[in-house]
């Protein structure tokens, strides 16, 4: 008897609530006028570990910039994002290279992370068309499990299915597919943490479905976000400093 009042309760909250309104509070939680942080990616492919540490500043859905401190071999390594545009800094080259096209789909550091996929920071409500697919849970937390189909042409994914913690409003889960209906990625959020009343993701796990035995881990520390950032750091000239 009580596992079904709590899901007349639950069922309740869902037919309450808008589809529009859900996505609108998960925009608010995690799309931001601008952050900083470090980072670090735990990259894990057919039982190999390697670890990559860095510093990023993201400034509204246009400007990103991201230096990678460790190892050795990646010290100095930047990218910067402005607009469309994509922009990578090789220490040996010491010469920025534009990514553009496919490549911005490709693997960022060998991760399971593609360069849109770190630089993103646009609103869902802004991207998607919601249905709504009922209550699930992940983890034992009740979720509100939603389809997003894209309504505008510039997405990296056409589809998305997502549960959304139903008190936090965080994606605990989000299915990514292509066009052609594929699955091609899979994120979990396994942390979060409130900074300035939002629900920040603080560390995530990226399974690429397209290659076998890989995982990516983001974990991010020392988050701070609607704080101001130089104009400077999203410059091609800041990006190729020596």
């Amino acid at each position: 008897m009580k596992k079904v009042t709590i899901l007349l309760i639950l069922v309740g909250m869902l037919v309450s609530q808008s589809v529009e309104d859900i996505l609108k509070r998960v925009d608010n939680n995690t799309v931001v006028t601008t952050a900083q942080y470090k980072a670090t990616m735990i990259i894990s492919l057919a039982g190999k570990v390697r670890e990559k540490t860095f510093f990023g500043y993201t400034e509204g859905k246009d400007r990103a910039y991201m230096e990678f401190t460790a190892p050795a071999r990646d010290h100095g390594t930047r990218i910067l994002k402005r607009g469309d545009e994509i922009w990578i800094y090789l220490p040996s080259v010491e010469k920025a290279t534009k990514i553009a096209g496919h490549m911005l789909r490709q693997s960022m550091m060998g991760s399971d992370f593609s360069y849109e996929d770190v630089a993103e920071n646009r609103k869902l409500e802004e991207l998607y068309d919601a249905e709504n697919l009922g209550i699930d849970t992940i983890d034992n937390r009740p979720c509100y499990k939603l389809r997003l189909t894209a309504k505008v042409a510039e997405v990296t994914y056409a589809l998305r299915v997502v549960w959304i913690d139903i008190d936090e409003y965080i994606a605990l889960k989000t299915e990514l597919y292509a066009k052609s209906g594929k699955l091609m990625k899979e994120v979990m959020v396994g942390e979060f943490q409130n900074i300035g009343g939002r629900n920040y993701p603080t560390r995530m796990e990226m399974i690429n479905k397209l290659r076998q035995n890989t995982y990516t881990e983001l974990i991010l520390d020392d988050v701070r976000l609607d704080i101001t950032i130089p104009d400077r750091i999203f410059t091609k000239a800041h990006l190729e400093r020596q």
